[in-house]
């Protein structure tokens, strides 16, 4: 472990972890001047960081001895929430991809070698992000930050907290003796629209929300922005198997203009590039693979809308979900813009 610091007060603290001292030190040369920076070579040290300082980013390589890179980062979710979250490394391989999405959250994903300018230009954002959180609202905003992100991923874990309904867990750990919950009526985003034509997805999204809230299918872009404008659902899920590129690209042009939307993705294949792109252009929230789980997707779905209640409630962590620019789909010029009524309804 190895602290460089400056004399400045508000300097942002930024952590890198890699086993690569060589990596370490092109990191010390290009930010010493910039950040105060801490380094460790194992996800142990960095942890302890973490535990002893206020760290605004962490940047972490994924393929490390003792603990993962995606290890670390789903631990630093809990451990500091504020803190935001790159995933750096050489090693782009799905289960890496598919766990920094479901568990470590990253706000951004980066394979080596990254150019020193995207790398900068990640941590710039992501620097302003956790300093603008931290900054306004101190006390109120940290709690909703960590409702938010201590949400997990698998229904063991979910069943040792109350963040998520106890019905939805029972529910998710045995679906298929799922308990009868009576309709509740929905508070605007309190809503889910699922964007594919696969009767197997659309009745496990159906079954997991169980008349708790409202669900709107969409067959395609246009019904999917028209039910947006129309209902204001929180949460889209969108089927990424078909037609993939276009479906990407719609996702991430969302995003860019309701950056509240949540939103999972699934599809029947796994394709790392594919994540990584959905992860950087487009923030997706989680990745699920079909056969959908009604269990799973239960989960997932509560995590998802009290992760949209949030920043509803909290604009300033929107930041925390800037994405890259991404061409409109084909076609679609101009479509986009009707969803700008949505962000102040929902305000």
């Amino acid at each position: 472990m190895e602290t460089l610091a400056t004399t400045h007060e508000v300097t942002p603290k930024i952590l890198f972890v890699d086993d690569e001292q060589r990596v370490l030190n092109s990191m010390r040369i290009m930010f010493r001047r910039r950040f105060e920076l801490f380094l460790a070579t194992d996800g142990r040290s960095a942890l302890d960081i973490v535990k002893g300082h206020d760290i605004d980013v962490i940047v972490a390589d994924h393929r490390m001895p003792q603990m993962t890179g995606v290890e670390v980062l789903t631990a630093v979710r809990t451990l500091s929430p504020r803190t935001v979250r790159i995933l750096l490394t050489g090693y782009a391989d799905l289960d890496a991809v598919e766990g920094s999405i479901n568990d470590g959250e990253v706000f951004r994903f980066l394979t080596k070698p990254c150019a020193p300018k995207q790398l900068r230009a990640a941590i710039d954002l992501a620097v302003d992000a956790s300093q603008n959180a931290a900054a306004a609202l101190p006390s109120e905003i940290a709690e909703p930050i960590a409702a938010s992100e201590s949400v997990r991923s698998t229904p063991e874990q979910l069943a040792a907290t109350d963040v998520i309904d106890s019905e939805v867990i029972a529910a998710a750990i045995a679906p298929e003796q799922p308990a009868e919950v009576p309709a509740v009526k929905a508070s605007p985003g309190d809503g889910i629209v699922v964007f594919s034509v696969d009767a197997d997805v659309i009745a496990s999204v159906d079954q997991a929300a169980r008349d708790r809230f409202p669900v709107y299918v969409a067959s395609n872009i246009v019904q999917v922005v028209k039910t947006l404008t129309e209902h204001r659902p929180g949460v889209l899920i969108t089927d990424v198997t078909d037609d993939r590129r276009t479906i990407q690209t719609m996702t991430a042009k969302l995003k860019q203009q309701l950056p509240e939307l949540v939103t999972i993705v699934v599809s029947a294949h796994r394709d790392a590039l594919d994540m990584i792109w959905l992860i950087n252009h487009g923030q997706i929230f989680r990745f699920l693979r079909k056969p959908l789980s009604p269990g799973r997707c239960a989960v997932s779905m509560q995590a998802a809308l009290q992760h949209h209640r949030t920043l509803r409630a909290n604009p300033v962590l929107v930041e925390r979900h800037t994405v890259e620019a991404s061409d409109e789909p084909s076609g679609l010029t101009g479509m986009f813009d009707k969803l700008k009524s949505v962000r102040r309804l929902w305000a």
